[in-house]
């Protein structure tokens, strides 16, 4: 068959016009409409949306690898059954995202062992599906990022990287002290983003202990200060999931 001479000039101004989607499957959706009868305008819609549709997975895809989750998890599988103290209405609300829009703060204290991790992800998850820029770092993995900037000249740069991100999650604060310079350089991180931007936690410690993470009490007061102000802090209780399940696994191999 010779080729349609339109074709290469629709190609030309779909590559001009950074249209991918269209470009590669406009002649499918072309047949099809044909072959459904559709009109001129049902046609572009379809072609449209089929554009629009393929940008916004992508767009989605992108914000879940930003957010360099460590592995994946979602709210759905998460057992409410082991933490009575949580309601399932609760997070259903949370996972709406809306304290994100408010630049509110979510905080999960609790004992090892009873989800909070696989909560702040799935959370986490749930924002980069509605659109928010999302990343994930464990304490000791923020601070050591903060103090290596700072020792290379670059604190400033970090912390307006930072600026971009709606909602940054904070793993494990609470299982390891930090020195001095360190613990002011996490005050200074999550100062600067009071009432900017939202943060979300999860720490093994009530508050009244917070000062064995960051030593001295007038900082930590401050921080608190910060951090509690406009926050959802959920409180978790009840048995470890591990607990529970290595119990299962043992019950299933016979052994005591």
């Amino acid at each position: 068959m010779t080729p349609d001479p339109r074709q290469a000039i629709i190609t030309s101004y779909l590559k001009r016009l950074r249209l991918p989607a269209m470009h590669r499957d406009y002649l499918t959706l072309a047949r099809e409409a044909e072959a459904n009868n559709a009109g001129n305008l049902d046609y572009l819609r379809a072609l449209l949306e089929h554009e629009v549709t393929q940008r916004d997975e992508s767009a989605m895809h992108y914000r879940l690898r930003l957010a360099q989750f460590p592995y994946e998890k979602r709210l759905e599988d998460f057992d409410c059954s082991v933490v009575p103290t949580l309601q399932p209405p609760r997070l259903a609300e949370l996972a709406r995202c809306t304290f994100i829009d408010q630049r509110e703060n979510l905080i999960f204290v609790g004992p090892s062992g009873l989800g909070k991790t696989h909560l702040l992800i799935s959370l986490g998850r749930a924002a980069c599906l509605q659109g928010h820029r999302v990343l994930f770092r464990t304490a000791a993995a923020l601070a050591s990022e903060l103090e290596q900037a700072q020792a290379e000249h670059r604190l400033p740069k970090l912390l307006r990287s930072y600026q971009k991100f709606s909602l940054i999650l904070v793993d494990e604060l609470g299982y390891l002290p930090f020195a001095r310079s360190v613990a002011q350089l996490l005050f200074q991180f999550f100062s600067e983003r009071y009432e900017r931007a939202s943060v979300a936690i999860t720490t093994n410690l009530d508050f009244a202990h917070w000062t064995e993470i960051f030593g001295d009490e007038r900082m930590t007061a401050a921080l608190l200060d910060r951090l509690t102000h406009r926050s959802h802090i959920l409180v978790l209780e009840g048995e470890s999931y591990r607990f529970r399940h290595s119990l299962k696994q043992n019950e299933k191999t016979g052994k005591s």
